[in-house]
């Protein structure tokens, strides 16, 4: 079992109240990164909703710190409709909300429409052609030690470059059970949009994130296969970027989509 696997089989609890630990391995700083932060609310809401609700949406907003230990997640369903759940959940360490989610979970509905989504581009190196990102114990977040990713265009964090935009192939360095809880974790695995421009000290964290699930996972998938992302910046000034997202399953379907304010601190 993987340590992404083993932090989710971790999550116990029912009726709303759970418990959830963040290992050190996991952090960004002092904090869990968010992508973990919010799999952990993810993987709680997932216990009491019925398989055949898919997760569509996943509203987070980061509030503050969730370091190493043991911590308290809190749900509370909205409304349970005949084909959709709206529920909340949080995070809360020693009392305080470190990460806040509004979620929703629905039904296939019956329909004629079918609206393919963005194509994967094509001309795109292969990720064995790609720069792999380096893990530095100690200079670069501790998280990124359980992911692999390899930059196929854009420029490198904190590399002073030109533009915000980037693509890099992502995936779990070790073998991970494919769930909705780890496609969280692998959409806010890479560094941010904004972050590349500026040149060191300089430090980047999300401030809220919109993800949606437009498609389901083809069965041959896999979290430790390569997913490819196109990663923009839609617009940035006075330490704030507002990015979006496109995300394409190994077997080449849009995934996830996101949009994300994020800060970025120039020391």
């Amino acid at each position: 079992m993987s340590a992404f696997d083993q932090l989710m089989a971790a999550v116990r609890g029912s009726d709303g109240l759970y418990t959830a630990n963040v290992e050190e391995s996991w952090l960004q700083g002092r904090t869990a990164f968010g992508g973990l932060s919010s799999a952990l609310v993810a993987q709680a809401m997932r216990s009491e909703i019925e398989p055949a609700r898919r997760l569509r949406s996943l509203a987070v907003s980061f509030v503050g710190p969730a370091p190493a230990g043991n911590h308290q997640v809190e749900l509370r369903h909205l409304r349970d409709g005949g084909s959709v759940t709206h529920i909340q959940g949080e995070l809360r360490c020693e009392g305080e909300v470190a990460t806040a989610i509004n979620a929703t979970y629905g039904k296939d509905r019956q329909s004629a429409v079918v609206v393919e989504g963005p194509v994967m581009p094509e001309s795109i190196p292969a990720p064995q052609d790609c720069m792999l990102l380096p893990f530095i114990d100690g200079l670069t977040p501790a998280f990124t030690q359980h992911f692999d990713m390899a930059l196929a265009s854009g420029h490198l964090p904190l590399s002073g470059g030109d533009s915000a935009d980037f693509s890099l192939w992502l995936r779990f360095r070790d073998t991970t059970a494919l769930s909705e809880s780890a496609l969280i974790a692998l959409a806010d695995a890479p560094p941010m949009p904004g972050l590349n421009m500026i040149k060191p000290p300089g430090v980047g964290s999300s401030l809220s994130w919109y993800l949606e699930f437009p498609n389901a996972v083809n069965a041959g998938d896999a979290a430790d296969n390569w997913w490819f992302m196109d990663y923009r910046s839609q617009a940035g000034s006075n330490g704030y970027f507002c990015n979006y997202a496109t995300i394409w399953s190994p077997s080449g379907v849009p995934i996830m989509f996101s949009r994300q304010v994020a800060t970025v601190f120039e020391k």
